[in-house]
């Protein structure tokens, strides 16, 4: 069976390049081109340090979260939280340090869940186009007594549904450029393999700063508050 990809296929590859599609008599074959293709789409989810397929989504288990204070209520604090990561896919869990122990706001059923639109509806409510999750209230007395320090985790899952249109681009590129690797000279013509490669990580250079800057807070000690 041929390996699965998602970012493009071997199709793009060979429309780009001009040449009859891959199949299992052609050099390259259509399997090797496929496989070239998800070691390309490896690469891309670590150079951008994202995912960029609802196929490829990336997870991160108990990432230790900084809770900035937003605003002061009569009773306590309402808080923030910036996740590394985003947009989000699905939030797993979410440990609050109580004072005593750690709170999982997802599955313990005395916490509920608020929308974007009707955030105080529940005790915490999720942004997850901005990777941000709100606390309603949190005394900030109990959290200062964490035993690690850290007054919050998250799991989830990350990433963008929809393979964006420079990204398909930037793994046509590369995979184009392993193609080409692959032939004779005489069979490459004119088309220069490092050239390709070196287009997509424009792209990919470009992609990696758009929105992916991690606020300020998140450099700080995790600690923090």
């Amino acid at each position: 069976m041929s390996p699965t990809t998602y970012y493009c296929q071997d199709s793009d590859v060979s429309d780009f390049l001009q040449v009859d599609a891959f199949s299992g008599s052609t050099t390259p074959n259509g399997d090797a081109v496929d496989e070239a293709i998800q070691n390309n789409e490896k690469f891309i989810d670590e150079y951008t340090d994202h995912a960029w397929n609802s196929n490829r989504y990336g997870t991160v288990t108990k990432e230790p979260l900084v809770v900035q204070h937003v605003s002061t209520t009569s009773i306590s604090y309402r808080g923030v939280m910036s996740l590394d990561h985003y947009p989000i896919a699905s939030l797993t869990n979410l440990y609050i340090w109580d004072g005593g122990t750690y709170k999982d706001y997802v599955s313990d059923s005395a916490y509920t869940a608020g929308t974007f639109t009707d955030p105080l509806s529940g005790d915490y409510w999720i942004d997850l186009d901005n990777g941000k999750v709100y606390l309603k209230q949190f005394p900030a007395f109990n959290m200062m007594t964490a035993p690690s320090g850290v007054k919050a985790y998250a799991t989830y899952t990350y990433g963008d549904a929809t393979t964006p249109h420079d990204i398909r681009k930037a793994c046509m590129l590369l995979t184009a450029a392993d193609v080409c690797s692959m032939w004779d000279n005489s069979d490459a013509g004119t088309i220069n393999s490092k050239d390709l490669k070196d287009q997509a990580m424009e792209i990919l250079d470009i992609r990696s700063r758009q929105g992916r800057t991690i606020p300020i807070a998140k450099q700080q000690h995790k600690g923090g508050t």
